[in-house]
C-alpha cells in the first residue's frame, strides 16, 4: 500500500498527513499493552484505579540515563527505541509504512534520526502551555543544528507517530498549523526581531502571526500513522478528559544525503556547550561534526540570515563568500 498522489500532494501542501489502517489493530493493541507496562508498570485502567483509591497519581515521565538527554527509561522499562520488546520494536518492519516514508522524504535513501515511545497521561500531564496561543514550536532543532531552509523537501526530516489507540478530541490531540513548514523560513527573521521566537524552535504567541491559519487537531483511530515535517509548527493542548492517555510509537527519519547534519548528535543536544563552540570554531572543524561545508547548496541568503540570528557571534563570512562565488 502506497500513498496516492492526492495524499502525497496533501502532505507537501500542509506539512502533515494522517493515514488510516496502516497497522493491523491486533499489532497496535499488543504494542499499546507493552507501552503501558513501560510507563505505568501495569495497564492504564489499573493505574487509574490505583490513583482513584489512593488519591495520588504517579508521574510517568521517563528519566534520561544517557549522555544524550532524550527519553531514556522509566522505572518500569525503556521508552527509547529499541525498547527490547518485539511487539514495539518490530513495528518498524511494516513495509507499507516504510514505503510511505520514502514517498514523504522523496527518496529510498532514508536514515534513522530517533525513535521513542511518547505518552501523555491525563492524571499527571503538564506538557502544555497555559494559554491556547502559547507552546507552538517546530521540532527541527531536536535533530539538527541548522535553521530551516526554503528547500523544505531536501533539508527537513519527517516525524511519524503510530497511533496505538484512538485519540479523540478530549484526549489532547496534537495541534498542527497547516502549511507552516513552508512559511517558517520567511517568518523567522521577523519573529526573532520582534521577540516572538524562543530559543531555536519556539513561538511565544501565534496570535501575532496573521499569516498562520487555524490549528488542526490530529485526532485518529488506532492503527493510523501521522507523518509531519520537522518544520511544521505545532503544540500540545490540555486533556479535556483527565481519564484519557495519549500514546504514540514515534520515529524520525531524514534523507540519507542530508543525514550528516540532520541526525541527532550528542554535541547538538548538549547545547550549553555546543552553541559557544559552534560560534567560535572554524568551518573546517564544524564540518567534522556534520556541518555542510561552505559552498553547499544549503547556504542561501535566507539560511545565512537565520544562522546570523541563531548564532550571533559566528563569523559567517566564509559561507557568504562561497555562496557568492
Amino acid at each position: 500500500m502506497a500513498l496516492t498522489q492526492a495524499q502525497l500532494d496533501k502532505f507537501h501542501e500542509d506539512g502533515f498527513l494522517i493515514v488510516e489502517d496502516v497497522f493491523d489493530k491486533k499489532d497496535v493493541e499488543a504494542a499499546r499493552i507493552e507501552m503501558e507496562k513501560i510507563f505505568y508498570g501495569t495497564s492504564f485502567e489499573d493505574y487509574l484505579a490505583k490513583s482513584d483509591a489512593t488519591g495520588k497519581a504517579e508521574s510517568t515521565d521517563p528519566t534520561s540515563t544517557a549522555a544524550v538527554p532524550h527519553y531514556g527509561e522509566t522505572k518500569h522499562g525503556r521508552a527509547q527505541f529499541p525498547t527490547g520488546i518485539d511487539a514495539l520494536d518490530r513495528l518498524i518492519e511494516n513495509e507499507d509504512y516504510l514505503d510511505m516514508y520514502e514517498q514523504c522524504l522523496g527518496t529510498p535513501d532514508m536514515s534513522y534520526c530517533n525513535g521513542h515511545l511518547f505518552l501523555r497521561s491525563g492524571p499527571t500531564d503538564k506538557r502544555h502551555a497555559e494559554h491556547p496561543w502559547q507552546g507552538y514550536h517546530i521540532d527541527h532543532a531536536t535533530n539538527c543544528f541548522l535553521p530551516p531552509s526554503q528547500e523544505v523537501d531536501l533539508y527537513n526530516y519527517v516525524n511519524s507517530c503510530v497511533y496505538l489507540h484512538d485519540v479523540e478530541d478530549d484526549g489532547a490531540p496534537m495541534q498542527i498549523i497547516p502549511r507552516t513548514h513552508r512559511q517558517i523560513i520567511d517568518l523567522l527573521p521577523r519573529l526573532i526581531e520582534e521577540g516572538n521566537w524562543t530559543g531555536m524552535g519556539g513561538i511565544n504567541d501565534i496570535r501575532e502571526i496573521p499569516e498562520f491559519c487555524a490549528p488542526v487537531a490530529t485526532t485518529a483511530k488506532a492503527g493510523s500513522v501521522r507523518f509531519n515535517s520537522s518544520y511544521g509548527v505545532h503544540a500540545a493542548i490540555p486533556f479535556k478528559n483527565k481519564r484519557r492517555q495519549r500514546g504514540y510509537w514515534t520515529l524520525s527519519l531524514c534523507r540519507g544525503d542530508s543525514s550528516q547534519f540532520t541526525k541527532l548528535s550528542n554535541l547538538w543536544r548538549e547545547r550549553d556547550f555546543s552553541i559557544p563552540f559552534w560560534q567560535k570554531t572554524t568551518p573546517r572543524v564544524r564540518a567534522l561534526f556534520g556541518w555542510p561545508k561552505p559552498g553547499h547548496s544549503y547556504y542561501t541568503p535566507e539560511t545565512v540570515e537565520s544562522l546570523a540570528h541563531w548564532y550571533p557571534e559566528m563569523d559567517l563570512e566564509p559561507y557568504q563568500k562561497a555562496m557568492e562565488a
